[in-house]
């Protein structure tokens, strides 16, 4: 188990956890990428092998495009294969707040898409069959203030109103229903959401891709960017690549790649640990519906249950460089929500980023050199980036994404965009402050 609170943080104990993720030591087996050497051409460049950039190229393979996608570690070494794997519904803004900024035409647009972006998701494992433990649980939002289960209820009558779902809300009395937990007030019911493991999930999008004429190729980090009239090049530590277009995929690892990504995609740490296999009765009491968890703070606790009965519980600080002991939060704030967990051992321990804009809503743009980009899931990025990775395809083959919001609108600056740290410092801050005033 983890440490009491009453042990030092960076003990001998903490750094015995193992910091290999949960779903990098159950990844299925696949042929690893060449490092890239020499000098190829292409028709479209993809830097990036998480989610977004292996759905560009499996999507601009069966459109008729070469593709070489280049990954400076190996195929879902970032969010696409550190996340919870919880493949939602919806975006980080509500169906309510995305009405009311570009109405409900616009919403419930954004909505079908959002659902699309699931069934896509679903018909990709089923026609190249990837064995990722793709199951239609549902999950359930559970509401961290009285107040938060107030504006839960009020969001699934609009969702049920009109958009056809088939929502519910359970008030306190009622939670136990789905969760064993004496901090919630109650939750929202949601059954179109699956859950599977990621990592397996961006293998098998990988060998897809690949299956049909994509190249993929590992360790092969991006040194520079070169932008012609009418081609790019790119050049790697061993090789370089020529091509027409260019798709850069990296979200929350963009760093100074483009520099609309650099000013507009805040990286936000996201920290996961994941339980020895645990016996099922107690499960059945904790989580008994077996559905994913995540709730209404804003430090966004999320959770769930695996096929081999353990718990993956992540969320909490979202500051960088905080060492072993921020890991012992996240144990505390799980034995916290679920006291009955207590005792667990904690086999696997893991972080890694996420990029978020300034709205929290996603983008989809083109550079002002001429590179194509999508980012800022904002914790939705399992089914929202597949389907993005589709609609970057569109565009490069037809000229347009299909003209939807993610499209329209510009990415946004952040403010003292160069001083990261101290901008996810004052976040921190403030999601602190609203937890306890707002």
């Amino acid at each position: 188990m983890f440490l009491s609170n009453k042990q030092e943080e960076g003990s001998d104990k903490m750094n015995q956890m193992n910091t290999l993720s949960l779903w990098s030591a159950t990844a299925n087996s696949y042929e690893k990428g060449k490092t890239l050497e020499g000098n190829e051409e292409t028709d479209v460049i993809i830097i990036g092998a998480g989610f977004t950039g292996l759905s560009s190229a499996y999507h601009l393979q069966k459109l008729g495009k070469n593709v070489i996608v280049l990954e400076q570690e190996t195929i879902g070494y970032g969010a696409s294969g550190r996340n919870g794997g919880m493949v939602l519904p919806g975006y980080k803004p509500t169906m309510q707040q995305l009405a009311k900024k570009y109405g409900p035409d616009e919403a419930r647009q954004l909505n079908d898409l959002s659902l699309f972006g699931i069934e896509l998701v679903k018909n990709i494992i089923d026609e190249h069959q990837i064995n990722c433990d793709f199951r239609n649980t549902g999950h359930i939002v559970v509401a961290y203030k009285a107040k938060h289960f107030e504006e839960l209820k009020l969001e699934s009558a609009y969702l049920n109103e009109n958009f056809g779902y088939e929502s519910r809300v359970l008030d306190r009395s009622q939670l136990h229903q789905e969760i064993d937990s004496p901090v919630y007030h109650g939750c929202l019911v949601d059954d179109l959401s699956y859950s599977f493991h990621p990592l397996n999930y961006a293998i098998g999008l990988g060998e897809a891709a690949k299956s049909i004429g994509a190249r993929i190729f590992e360790h092969s980090k991006v040194l520079s960017i070169e932008y012609g009239r009418n081609s790019v090049k790119v050049k790697t530590e061993k090789g370089s690549v020529i091509a027409k277009d260019i798709i850069v995929a990296t979200d929350g690892y963009s760093g100074k790649i483009i520099n609309e990504l650099n000013k507009g995609v805040l990286p936000i740490s996201a920290r996961i640990i994941a339980t020895e296999p645990l016996p099922e009765s107690l499960l059945n009491t904790v989580i008994p519906k077996d559905r994913m968890v995540f709730d209404t703070s804003s430090f966004l606790y999320y959770f769930r249950r695996t096929p081999d009965n353990r718990i993956v519980f992540g969320g909490g600080d979202i500051r960088p460089n905080l060492g072993d002991g921020v890991y012992q939060k996240v144990y505390d704030a799980m034995v916290n929500l679920m006291p009955k967990l207590a005792g667990s051992k904690i086999e696997y321990r893991w972080g890694g980023f996420i990029g978020v804009t300034i709205d929290t809503f996603p983008v989809i743009g083109r550079s002002k050199e001429g590179a194509y980009f999508a980012t800022g899931y904002t914790g939705h990025g399992a089914s929202l980036s597949t389907l993005f990775g589709k609609l970057l395809a569109q565009w490069i083959v037809t000229g347009n994404a299909g003209g939807y919001r993610f499209e329209k609108e510009r990415l946004k600056s952040f403010p003292f965009h160069n001083q990261k740290t101290m901008l996810v410092n004052l976040a921190h801050i403030g999601f602190k402050l609203h937890d306890i005033f707002a």
